[in-house]
């Protein structure tokens, strides 16, 4: 039998990575309708709990058919169900994570309003908190549009080099970049 190939050895891996995460959002979900808070963001929390659950647990059988059938292409659209999984769980854990830390910070509203109106303090926060859930969950939203919108000339060497076909390049993300900057790598 033939050796396997790069995307069917981490296959087991992926599949694996999945039920994890799967669990996990399983876990939030009962975690989420326990939670106290009772706000329109707990709705969100909840929704986006139960479909990450359900897009891990497609994209781990998916994964599991495409190592059964051989089939690169099916294994990187199983990926994709997989990167939006990771974005709504972290969107749930975002959730809950500002709805109980809003209201701690908007006690300092009146320190505050020397310097800028309640309203402004208000947007500037919610705006400051979205953008570091985008910081931390940049690498999945990033591998998601990819594998939605890169060309297809680029697509098709991703494929290659999953088959062993093409040497990968390597490709190395900003923050790599900088700190291995001083040591010259």
């Amino acid at each position: 039998m033939a050796e396997d190939k790069t995307w069917q050895k981490n296959a087991g891996s992926q599949i694996v990575l999945d039920s994890i995460f799967a669990a996990l959002a399983a876990v939030w979900v009962t975690f989420a309708i326990q939670d106290g808070l009772h706000t329109r963001l707990k709705f969100v929390e909840v929704v986006c709990s139960l479909l990450s659950f359900f897009f891990f647990a497609i994209s781990a059988e998916g994964t599991t058919t495409a190592y059964d059938e051989r089939d690169v292409l099916k294994f990187v659209y199983y990926l994709f169900w997989y990167n939006i999984g990771v974005v709504l769980i972290g969107g749930a854990i975002g959730a809950l994570i500002f709805a109980h830390f809003e209201p701690h910070v908007l006690k300092y509203r009146a320190w505050v309003a020397t310097y800028m109106s309640s309203t402004t303090f208000i947007r500037s926060i919610r705006v400051a908190y979205f953008g570091c859930f985008l910081i931390l969950l940049w690498r999945w939203i990033h591998d998601g549009c990819w594998l939605l919108f890169k060309n297809q000339e680029a697509f098709c060497d991703y494929l290659r080099e999953l088959n062993d076909e093409q040497k990968p390049e390597p490709h190395h993300h900003l923050v790599m970049r900088v700190i291995f900057w001083r040591r010259g790598a």
